[in-house]
């Protein structure tokens, strides 16, 4: 389905997206494989799969070395194909823990079983929301008072 250009213009992209870190042994997006990653979820996905296949068509018709401009061009150019790819790069890249490990985060995922993450208590969701139910009805109502 994808061709070995597209795989390597879009390890390539990903690359730049999220550079390598030899400093800290932190590899690239690309680097990583989250080219399979993407290809993937857009095998599963007719919208991504459309996304990707703009940008790469588009960067295989433009340019024959991807660069930091090539990818700010792409963004402005198809932002929500892009917007898509980014997403994608960065579920891929930071859901792997080893990844997370590096960053110093926790190995586990953020969602579902991941991050304990505590509710607000509701006297705190009162506190906060105080103020604009003090203000009573603020907006039109679309039944005219009909209903």
């Amino acid at each position: 389905m994808w061709s070995e250009i597209e795989k390597k213009i879009l390890t390539e992209i990903l690359d730049e997206l999220i550079p390598a870190n030899p400093a800290k042994k932190i590899p690239s997006a690309g680097q990583l494989g989250v080219a399979s990653f993407i290809f993937e979820v857009a095998s599963n996905s007719p919208k991504l799969q459309e996304n990707i296949k703009l940008v790469l068509t588009w960067v295989i018709s433009k340019a024959d070395k991807i660069s930091p401009h090539l990818v700010r061009e792409i963004e402005l150019i198809h932002p929500n194909a892009f917007g898509s790819l980014i997403t994608e790069t960065y579920k891929g890249y930071y859901s792997r823990p080893d990844i997370r490990k590096k960053l110093y985060l926790s190995e586990k995922a953020v969602h579902p079983f991941g991050y304990e993450v505590k509710s607000e208590s509701d006297e705190y969701l009162k506190e906060l929301t105080d103020a604009v139910r003090s203000r009573g009805t603020v907006y039109r109502d679309p039944t005219g008072g009909r209903r």
